[in-house]
């Protein structure tokens, strides 16, 4: 015969409440680690902060604003802002895509000119260029001077980008169009 008076050891059975209490826990823990993954996937490759360096953006963008990134599922149109790898660069360079792919480009010395028709850009820190603006002495080479200032169409997966502060920005009017390859992603919140 078996004695189940008392007498060995006591096995204690958690009670109801402190089950519940143990399942909230580690529900609450797996909810959070579950929202922990999705934010860290979201921000490396859905989305991604950066901070913007320098003044070629102004007014636009100010040195040291913070922008969210779009990296995926986007198309680029003229006018949108982008972040770019380019070869060389210290940083990836933030600007404004003026043309694109099928579109041909100018600079007439008074104004952009993409497709024939003048750019009406109200975002434009300044409304007139320096005389030295588009030069020999200021383009990257003689080649991108003289398509600049004959005109030239963009290439399959090529972009035209300027900063919106013309005068002090280092972009497409320098070193010619950029490859839609180099493109980060693009900008699509400022904060």
């Amino acid at each position: 015969m078996t004695d189940n008076s008392g007498s060995g050891p006591e096995e204690r059975q958690p009670s109801a409440k402190s089950r519940r209490i143990n399942i909230g826990v580690t529900t609450a823990i797996a909810v959070i680690l579950v929202a922990l993954v999705i934010t860290l996937i979201v921000l490396f490759f859905v989305v991604t902060p950066y901070v913007v360096s320098g003044e070629s953006m102004m007014p636009t963008l100010q040195d040291g604003d913070h922008i969210m990134v779009r990296k995926v599922g986007f198309t680029i149109e003229r006018g949108d802002i982008i972040l770019f790898d380019r070869p060389n660069a210290e940083y990836p360079p933030v600007k404004r895509v003026i043309a694109v792919a099928g579109d041909t480009v100018m600079f007439n010395g008074e104004t952009w000119v993409v497709n024939g028709e003048a750019l009406e850009e109200d975002y434009v820190l300044q409304t007139v260029y320096e005389s030295d603006y588009v030069s020999p002495f200021t383009c990257d080479s003689t080649e991108i001077y003289e398509m600049i200032t004959n005109g030239f169409t963009l290439g399959e997966g090529e972009l035209f980008v300027l900063g919106d502060n013309r005068n002090n920005s280092y972009d497409s009017h320098n070193y010619g169009a950029i490859l839609s390859d180099w493109v980060i992603g693009k900008v699509v919140n400022v904060y």
